[in-house]
């Protein structure tokens, strides 16, 4: 049977459990809270690194590996757009006036986009000129008319036994030859810069 103060002992008991409880459960919520409050108020940027610490011992070489494969050849590329044909007439004569020079080399394509460059010497000489070819500021030879397949040289003299040699330069004056004013260029400029024979 149970007595008033039996009763009362266990109600006791268990307002001190009830109250335990309570106080154990606030004081779990205080330590997450100071707990979060500490991992939140951490961050990489407080303080200052540390020194830097002495360079580590040099480690030992490792194995030589195995040459690779052999990569796959690449495309071949598009041509380019400086076709140069160069052509040298032996043994001409030139006339006061108009003379023409029948030259197959001198195309449509030519015509339309390319350039034409003319160089002249003597037999025997060890220099070429380009043209024009003037004297004390007076042009004496020079390039007239150029059509298909055709040039016609202007002269103020007469002279034989000539050298010519015309360079023919195919394109639109893209790429390598946009870079060179072709015509400043002295002839051994021009065969080396195209890479033919003198």
């Amino acid at each position: 049977m149970l007595t008033f103060s039996s009763l009362e002992h266990k109600r006791k008991h268990i307002i001190n459990l009830i109250i335990m409880k309570n106080a154990i459960s606030k004081t779990k919520l205080f330590l997450m809270g100071v707990c979060a409050v500490m991992v939140l108020s951490c961050t990489p940027e407080d303080g200052q690194d540390g020194a830097i610490g002495p360079q580590g011992i040099q480690g030992e070489q490792g194995l030589e590996g195995q040459d690779g494969v052999d990569g796959v050849d690449g495309v071949d590329g598009v041509d380019g757009n400086a076709n140069v044909t160069s052509v040298l007439l032996e043994g001409q004569t030139i006339n006061t006036g108009n003379t023409a020079f029948d030259l197959p080399e001198m195309t449509q394509s030519i015509y339309d986009t390319g350039v034409v460059l003319a160089y002249i010497t003597v037999t025997g000489n060890a220099y070429w000129e380009s043209l024009p070819l003037s004297t004390s500021g007076n042009i004496i030879l020079e390039i007239d008319r150029i059509e298909i397949g055709r040039i016609t040289l202007k002269s103020t003299f007469t002279q034989s036994n000539l050298r010519l040699r015309f360079i023919f330069i195919e394109g639109n004056l893209a790429g390598k030859t946009a870079i060179e004013n072709f015509k400043k260029m002295s002839y051994e400029e021009v065969m080396d810069y195209f890479g033919l024979k003198l």
